[in-house]
Protein backbone atom coordinates (compact mmCIF):
# COMPACT_ATOMS: atom_id res chain seq x y z
CA UNK A 1 0.00 0.00 0.00
CA UNK A 2 2.90 2.82 0.49
CA UNK A 3 4.57 2.03 -2.98
CA UNK A 4 0.81 2.63 -4.63
CA UNK A 5 1.43 6.31 -4.35
CA UNK A 6 4.72 6.53 -5.78
CA UNK A 7 5.09 6.75 -9.87
CA UNK A 8 8.97 7.42 -10.21
CA UNK A 9 11.24 4.68 -10.97
CA UNK A 10 13.86 5.76 -8.11
CA UNK A 11 11.59 6.60 -6.15
CA UNK A 12 9.97 3.43 -5.92
CA UNK A 13 13.54 1.72 -5.43
CA UNK A 14 14.36 3.66 -2.59
CA UNK A 15 10.72 3.34 -0.81
CA UNK A 16 11.45 -0.71 -0.93
CA UNK A 17 14.96 -0.12 0.40
CA UNK A 18 13.82 1.77 3.31
CA UNK A 19 11.12 -0.45 4.51
CA UNK A 20 13.93 -2.97 4.08
CA UNK A 21 16.18 -1.34 6.64
CA UNK A 22 12.98 -0.99 8.71
CA UNK A 23 12.43 -4.43 8.95
CA UNK A 24 16.01 -5.57 8.69
CA UNK A 25 18.16 -2.54 9.65
CA UNK A 26 19.82 -3.33 6.18
CA UNK A 27 19.12 -3.89 2.61
CA UNK A 28 21.56 -7.12 2.02
CA UNK A 29 23.94 -6.63 -1.26
CA UNK A 30 21.71 -9.63 -2.63
CA UNK A 31 18.30 -8.68 -3.14
CA UNK A 32 15.67 -11.64 -1.93
CA UNK A 33 14.26 -10.77 -5.24
CA UNK A 34 11.69 -14.06 -5.17
CA UNK A 35 10.24 -12.95 -1.68
CA UNK A 36 10.21 -9.24 -2.57
CA UNK A 37 8.24 -10.08 -5.83
CA UNK A 38 6.04 -12.24 -3.56
CA UNK A 39 5.52 -9.19 -0.84
CA UNK A 40 4.11 -6.62 -3.62
CA UNK A 41 1.81 -9.32 -5.36
CA UNK A 42 3.82 -11.36 -7.84
CA UNK A 43 2.38 -14.87 -7.40
CA UNK A 44 5.35 -16.59 -9.13
CA UNK A 45 8.50 -16.72 -11.02
CA UNK A 46 8.88 -19.49 -14.30
CA UNK A 47 11.67 -19.98 -16.58
CA UNK A 48 10.66 -20.65 -20.04
CA UNK A 49 12.27 -22.48 -22.91
CA UNK A 50 11.60 -19.60 -25.49
CA UNK A 51 13.89 -16.95 -27.82
CA UNK A 52 11.13 -14.25 -28.36
CA UNK A 53 11.67 -12.45 -24.47
CA UNK A 54 14.17 -12.11 -21.74
CA UNK A 55 11.13 -11.54 -19.39
CA UNK A 56 7.39 -11.50 -19.47
CA UNK A 57 4.98 -9.96 -16.87
CA UNK A 58 1.61 -11.18 -16.99
CA UNK A 59 -0.99 -9.37 -14.45
CA UNK A 60 -4.58 -10.21 -14.02
CA UNK A 61 -7.05 -9.73 -10.85
CA UNK A 62 -4.27 -7.11 -9.32
CA UNK A 63 -1.67 -10.45 -8.92
CA UNK A 64 1.14 -10.48 -11.37
CA UNK A 65 3.43 -13.84 -12.68
CA UNK A 66 6.96 -13.23 -14.14
CA UNK A 67 8.54 -15.53 -17.05
CA UNK A 68 11.78 -15.35 -17.56
CA UNK A 69 13.81 -16.83 -20.56
CA UNK A 70 15.25 -19.83 -19.58
CA UNK A 71 19.33 -20.21 -19.22
CA UNK A 72 20.21 -16.26 -18.39
CA UNK A 73 22.96 -15.83 -16.23
CA UNK A 74 22.52 -15.07 -13.02
CA UNK A 75 23.00 -11.17 -13.00
CA UNK A 76 21.24 -10.95 -16.25
CA UNK A 77 18.89 -12.95 -14.23
CA UNK A 78 18.42 -10.94 -11.47
CA UNK A 79 18.58 -7.58 -13.47
CA UNK A 80 15.46 -9.20 -15.32
CA UNK A 81 13.14 -10.09 -12.48
CA UNK A 82 13.60 -6.38 -11.23
CA UNK A 83 12.56 -5.00 -14.55
CA UNK A 84 9.81 -6.87 -14.37
CA UNK A 85 9.06 -5.93 -10.84
CA UNK A 86 9.39 -2.40 -12.00
CA UNK A 87 6.41 -3.13 -14.97
CA UNK A 88 4.30 -4.03 -11.92
CA UNK A 89 5.25 -1.85 -9.30
CA UNK A 90 5.00 1.68 -11.39
CA UNK A 91 1.35 2.74 -11.48
CA UNK A 92 0.89 3.76 -15.09
CA UNK A 93 2.74 0.64 -16.45
CA UNK A 94 0.61 -1.78 -14.85
CA UNK A 95 -2.98 0.05 -15.21
CA UNK A 96 -2.22 0.68 -19.23
CA UNK A 97 -1.56 -2.69 -19.61
CA UNK A 98 -1.62 -6.80 -18.53
CA UNK A 99 0.73 -8.18 -20.21
CA UNK A 100 4.51 -7.07 -21.08
CA UNK A 101 7.01 -8.82 -23.18
CA UNK A 102 10.44 -7.48 -23.21
CA UNK A 103 12.98 -8.70 -25.69
CA UNK A 104 16.78 -8.18 -25.27
CA UNK A 105 16.49 -5.23 -26.63
CA UNK A 106 14.20 -3.51 -24.68
CA UNK A 107 16.96 -4.63 -21.46
CA UNK A 108 19.46 -2.10 -22.98
CA UNK A 109 17.61 0.86 -23.22
CA UNK A 110 18.09 3.88 -21.86
CA UNK A 111 17.20 7.53 -20.78
CA UNK A 112 19.60 9.58 -23.33
CA UNK A 113 19.96 13.06 -24.68
CA UNK A 114 16.71 14.62 -26.60
CA UNK A 115 13.04 15.34 -26.06
CA UNK A 116 12.02 12.27 -23.82
CA UNK A 117 8.46 12.70 -24.41
CA UNK A 118 8.97 12.36 -27.65
CA UNK A 119 9.95 8.85 -27.29
CA UNK A 120 7.19 6.57 -27.97
CA UNK A 121 5.73 5.66 -25.01
CA UNK A 122 6.14 1.66 -25.03
CA UNK A 123 10.02 2.98 -24.87
CA UNK A 124 9.49 5.06 -22.01
CA UNK A 125 8.21 2.53 -19.71
CA UNK A 126 11.21 -0.15 -20.83
CA UNK A 127 13.26 2.56 -19.86
CA UNK A 128 11.76 3.12 -16.67
CA UNK A 129 11.59 -0.27 -15.71
CA UNK A 130 15.27 -0.28 -16.51
CA UNK A 131 16.59 2.23 -14.12
CA UNK A 132 13.56 1.03 -11.33
CA UNK A 133 15.79 -2.29 -11.72
CA UNK A 134 19.16 -1.04 -11.48
CA UNK A 135 18.62 1.38 -8.29
CA UNK A 136 16.95 -1.54 -6.42
CA UNK A 137 19.55 -4.37 -7.35
CA UNK A 138 22.48 -1.68 -6.12
CA UNK A 139 21.17 0.52 -3.19
CA UNK A 140 23.81 3.60 -3.36
CA UNK A 141 25.05 3.39 0.63
CA UNK A 142 25.67 -0.26 -0.15
CA UNK A 143 27.47 0.42 -2.42
CA UNK A 144 29.35 3.21 -1.70
CA UNK A 145 30.05 1.24 1.46
CA UNK A 146 31.54 -1.52 -0.59
CA UNK A 147 33.54 0.73 -2.86
CA UNK A 148 35.70 2.54 -0.30
CA UNK A 149 36.47 -1.12 0.97
CA UNK A 150 38.61 -1.38 -2.02
CA UNK A 151 40.50 1.63 -2.12
CA UNK A 152 40.21 5.08 -3.62
CA UNK A 153 42.07 4.30 -6.93
CA UNK A 154 40.26 3.22 -10.05
CA UNK A 155 40.78 -0.96 -11.10
CA UNK A 156 38.87 -2.63 -13.81
CA UNK A 157 39.51 -5.71 -11.10
CA UNK A 158 36.89 -3.88 -8.45
CA UNK A 159 34.06 -3.99 -11.38
CA UNK A 160 34.14 -8.14 -10.86
CA UNK A 161 33.73 -8.24 -7.67
CA UNK A 162 31.21 -5.45 -6.93
CA UNK A 163 29.14 -7.29 -10.22
CA UNK A 164 29.79 -10.64 -7.77
CA UNK A 165 28.91 -8.84 -4.25
CA UNK A 166 25.28 -7.34 -5.54
CA UNK A 167 24.87 -10.41 -7.85
CA UNK A 168 24.64 -8.21 -11.19
CA UNK A 169 26.30 -8.17 -14.52
CA UNK A 170 29.51 -6.67 -15.54
CA UNK A 171 28.08 -4.37 -17.81
CA UNK A 172 25.55 -2.66 -15.33
CA UNK A 173 28.28 -2.87 -12.70
CA UNK A 174 30.93 -0.79 -15.28
CA UNK A 175 28.24 1.88 -15.71
CA UNK A 176 27.78 2.61 -11.43
CA UNK A 177 31.04 2.24 -11.41
CA UNK A 178 32.52 5.01 -13.80
CA UNK A 179 29.38 7.21 -12.81
CA UNK A 180 30.79 6.97 -9.23
CA UNK A 181 33.91 7.68 -9.71
CA UNK A 182 35.93 10.66 -8.90
CA UNK A 183 38.04 9.96 -12.28
CA UNK A 184 37.30 10.52 -15.83
CA UNK A 185 36.25 6.95 -16.43
CA UNK A 186 35.40 5.24 -19.49
CA UNK A 187 34.56 1.34 -19.74
CA UNK A 188 34.62 -0.41 -23.37
CA UNK A 189 33.33 -3.92 -24.15
CA UNK A 190 34.57 -5.75 -26.92
CA UNK A 191 34.44 -8.91 -28.72
CA UNK A 192 36.50 -10.52 -30.92
CA UNK A 193 38.36 -7.12 -31.42
CA UNK A 194 35.27 -4.93 -32.13
CA UNK A 195 33.09 -2.58 -29.75
CA UNK A 196 30.35 -3.29 -27.99
CA UNK A 197 29.41 -0.55 -26.07
CA UNK A 198 31.32 2.53 -24.93
CA UNK A 199 30.17 3.10 -21.20
CA UNK A 200 31.61 6.87 -20.37
CA UNK A 201 31.10 9.01 -17.28
CA UNK A 202 29.64 12.00 -18.43
CA UNK A 203 32.04 14.52 -19.59
CA UNK A 204 34.68 11.43 -20.22
CA UNK A 205 36.60 12.98 -24.11
CA UNK A 206 35.21 12.21 -26.85
CA UNK A 207 35.96 8.44 -28.15
CA UNK A 208 34.10 8.48 -31.40
CA UNK A 209 33.48 4.66 -31.17
CA UNK A 210 30.42 2.93 -32.52
CA UNK A 211 29.94 -0.21 -32.40
CA UNK A 212 31.50 -3.07 -34.07
CA UNK A 213 34.16 -0.28 -34.93
CA UNK A 214 37.71 -2.29 -34.52
CA UNK A 215 40.11 -1.72 -31.35
CA UNK A 216 42.85 0.68 -32.03
CA UNK A 217 45.76 -1.60 -33.15
CA UNK A 218 48.35 0.13 -30.72
CA UNK A 219 45.98 -0.09 -27.45
CA UNK A 220 46.90 -2.33 -24.94
CA UNK A 221 43.32 -4.45 -25.14
CA UNK A 222 44.88 -4.84 -28.68
CA UNK A 223 48.43 -5.97 -27.65
CA UNK A 224 47.96 -7.99 -24.15
CA UNK A 225 48.04 -11.21 -23.84
CA UNK A 226 48.02 -13.17 -21.14
CA UNK A 227 49.20 -16.55 -20.66
CA UNK A 228 51.79 -18.65 -18.96
CA UNK A 229 50.20 -18.45 -15.68
CA UNK A 230 50.19 -14.03 -16.65
CA UNK A 231 46.51 -12.80 -15.13
CA UNK A 232 43.84 -12.26 -17.05
CA UNK A 233 43.58 -8.55 -16.28
CA UNK A 234 46.80 -6.24 -16.60
CA UNK A 235 48.25 -3.06 -15.13
CA UNK A 236 47.36 0.51 -15.70
CA UNK A 237 49.48 1.56 -18.27
CA UNK A 238 49.51 4.95 -19.82
CA UNK A 239 49.33 5.19 -23.52
CA UNK A 240 49.09 7.66 -25.89
CA UNK A 241 46.29 10.07 -26.09
CA UNK A 242 45.66 9.39 -29.84
CA UNK A 243 45.64 5.81 -29.23
CA UNK A 244 42.00 6.22 -28.01
CA UNK A 245 40.97 9.76 -28.27
CA UNK A 246 39.87 11.89 -31.61
CA UNK A 247 40.93 14.79 -29.95
CA UNK A 248 43.06 15.72 -27.00
CA UNK A 249 41.65 18.87 -25.93
CA UNK A 250 42.97 19.52 -22.70
CA UNK A 251 43.83 15.83 -21.72
CA UNK A 252 47.46 15.64 -20.16
CA UNK A 253 47.66 11.64 -19.54
CA UNK A 254 45.80 8.45 -20.55
CA UNK A 255 45.66 5.66 -18.84
CA UNK A 256 44.24 2.13 -19.85
CA UNK A 257 43.34 -1.21 -18.45
CA UNK A 258 42.19 -4.72 -19.97
CA UNK A 259 40.81 -7.25 -18.48
CA UNK A 260 40.76 -10.66 -20.89
CA UNK A 261 37.26 -12.28 -20.49
CA UNK A 262 36.67 -16.01 -21.94
CA UNK A 263 35.54 -16.66 -26.12
CA UNK A 264 36.86 -13.34 -27.01
CA UNK A 265 35.30 -10.70 -24.75
CA UNK A 266 37.29 -8.14 -22.98
CA UNK A 267 36.36 -4.97 -20.84
CA UNK A 268 38.54 -2.17 -21.23
CA UNK A 269 38.83 0.75 -18.85
CA UNK A 270 40.60 3.89 -19.87
CA UNK A 271 41.07 7.15 -17.45
CA UNK A 272 41.91 10.58 -18.51
CA UNK A 273 43.71 13.26 -16.48
CA UNK A 274 43.28 16.56 -17.45
CA UNK A 275 45.33 20.13 -17.56
CA UNK A 276 44.32 22.09 -14.23
CA UNK A 277 43.79 25.62 -14.17
CA UNK A 278 46.63 26.43 -11.20
CA UNK A 279 49.76 24.96 -9.89
CA UNK A 280 48.15 23.66 -6.57
CA UNK A 281 46.04 21.46 -8.54
CA UNK A 282 49.07 20.74 -11.33
CA UNK A 283 50.49 19.36 -8.15
CA UNK A 284 47.97 17.11 -7.24
CA UNK A 285 47.48 15.74 -11.13
CA UNK A 286 51.43 15.10 -11.12
CA UNK A 287 51.23 13.20 -7.91
CA UNK A 288 48.13 10.89 -9.79
CA UNK A 289 50.19 9.99 -12.60
CA UNK A 290 53.04 9.71 -10.39
CA UNK A 291 51.08 6.67 -8.03
CA UNK A 292 49.54 5.19 -11.58
CA UNK A 293 53.28 5.02 -12.65
CA UNK A 294 54.88 3.22 -9.12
Amino acid sequence: MELADIGQPMKLALEIHRQLRAQFDQVPTQLPLASLAKAVGIVGIKEIATDDFEGTLVVQDGFGAIGLRKGLRSGRRNFTIGHEIGHFVIPNHRFGRDKFQCAIVDMGRERSGGNWDSRPPLERIEVEANEFSAALLVPVPEFQKERRRLGTACDIVHIRQLAETFDVSQEMMAKIYVNASDESAAIITSHRGLVRRVIPKSGFPYLGLRRDAPIPATALTSTFRPGGGQSSISDLCEVATHTWLDRKGSVSALYEQVFVQEDGWAMTLLIADEEDSDDEDDDRDWNRRSDRQM
